[in-house]
């Protein structure tokens, strides 16, 4: 099935809570944006931290809670995010593999045709040695037309 995408700008905060620390990150992008009663879909595209290898992220919120990130290119992976639920993660990277269980606390998204927000958190377990707990926010707005200067002659 073909989607209308429209050009909008992604803007995610990330945050990684430990018991010894706290880490954050934030990104500001162009993202592709499609919203329906059925679901929302955001694309963006992402190069690795060297800036040499491309890769591609699908976000998918449906209406009843449940959201999906897919993760194609230098890594490669698929999330299941539900509150309240636990979900299996193999996640691929450039230097190796993992497994990890993702156990999700809350999600909250508002979407319309006009853009929207999310905000995920979750707990990330690596075997026994690793446990994090992680908030994301994601804000999309529309991207404004360009503006055309016309000069009379």
């Amino acid at each position: 099935m073909s989607r209308n995408y429209l050009d909008a700008v992604l803007s995610i905060i990330s945050r990684q809570r430990t018991d010894s620390e706290e880490d954050s990150s934030e990104l500001n992008t162009t993202a592709r944006y499609h919203c329906s009663a059925e679901q929302t879909e955001i694309i963006y595209d992402e190069l690795d931290e060297q800036g040499e290898r491309e890769g591609e992220t699908k976000i998918t919120v449906f209406p009843d809670g449940l959201v999906t990130i897919h993760k194609t290119g230098f890594t490669e992976a698929t999330m299941i995010i539900e509150a309240g639920k636990t979900h299996p993660v193999h996640y691929d990277t450039m230097v190796g593999s993992m497994d990890m269980m993702l156990s999700t606390l809350s999600v909250k998204a508002s979407f319309s045709a006009e853009g929207g927000s999310m905000k995920l958190r979750y707990v990330l377990d690596i075997g026994e040695a690793f446990s994090a707990e992680n908030t994301i926010e994601l804000k999309i707005t529309m991207r404004q037309p360009e503006c055309a200067a016309h000069l009379d002659e």
